[in-house]
């Protein structure tokens, strides 16, 4: 309390009553007024709102796209205005499918695949956590293409979205492994160093990645055996016999990274 009254004490001069703002603080005010206060903003459909179109709820999905490789059934109906209070999407087998629950599921699944930094989680195991009358394996398929990538027969969080690497680089180092797990089963570690190693003499950007930070993502979706690197859970062939469709497309899309890849693929194979 002493040591409180011994405090050098300022007065503050508050402005803002009984007319005492000046010219200039009024015209700053001014610059960043709303110009129009009668405006507002309607809220689409959702489980806190009648409203049409479930566009509010898509507004919040902080992921990317689906692949152009993926059935996109979101583009179409985002483009299309609707007065129904359910805005439904077609699956290749006819049924139709709430198009604002599925970007809630991608969310859920998302953060699901989040945790472990990222490691590959089998289906059974997604499917185990959603219950079959409520989520179909065609919703939930539907909303891990959002979010996760195929790898033999398990699906793993899409790196763009892996919160624990920051750079770009970082994320296609996951990517390059995800390839390299996918086409080969197994990773070298040493010859992914080697790689970097010479990727980086000719772009500075490459120079973050070393042997000790490649060791650590490596570790997040995969174990050390035999000499290699390979996927932490089993390879779940059952997978792409029950969903060839599917399979298919991530066949795809892992040919157009490769392609993306090429670089690094090829110092790889060196």
């Amino acid at each position: 309390r002493a040591s409180e009254e011994s405090e050098e004490w300022i007065e503050l001069d508050v402005h803002g009553s009984e007319g005492k703002w000046s010219s200039v603080r009024k015209d700053m005010l001014r610059k960043v007024a709303c110009a129009n206060r009668d405006q507002t903003i309607h809220l689409a459909n959702s489980k806190f709102t009648d409203k049409d179109g479930g566009y509010y709820v898509r507004s919040l999905n902080y992921m990317e796209s689906i692949s152009s490789v993926f059935v996109d059934t979101t583009t179409e109906a985002a483009a299309t205005t609707t007065t129904t209070t359910t805005t439904a999407s077609t699956t290749a087998a006819g049924e139709g499918i709430d198009e604002t629950a599925v970007a809630e599921l991608a969310s859920q699944l998302a953060v699901t695949l989040q945790e472990g930094l990222g490691k590959m989680i089998p289906f059974s195991v997604l499917r185990s956590n959603f219950h079959p009358e409520k989520v179909s394996d065609e919703m939930l398929i539907m909303a891990l293409s959002s979010c996760a990538v195929l790898v033999r027969g398990n699906f793993a969080l899409k790196s763009s979205l892996a919160q624990f690497l920051k750079k770009d680089v970082m994320k296609e180092m996951r990517d390059l492994m995800l390839l390299l797990l996918n086409m080969h089963g197994s990773i070298q570690r040493e010859r992914l160093v080697r790689a970097y190693e010479t990727k980086a003499s000719t772009n500075d950007d490459y120079a973050m990645i070393n042997a000790d930070f490649i060791t650590f993502v490596l570790e997040t979706i995969a174990k050390q055996t035999n000499g290699c690197w390979v996927a932490k859970v089993d390879d779940d062939v059952a997978f792409a016999a029950r969903f060839p469709e599917l399979a298919t497309r991530h066949g795809v899309y892992w040919v157009k990274k490769k392609d993306m890849l090429k670089e690094l693929v090829e110092l790889y194979e060196l």
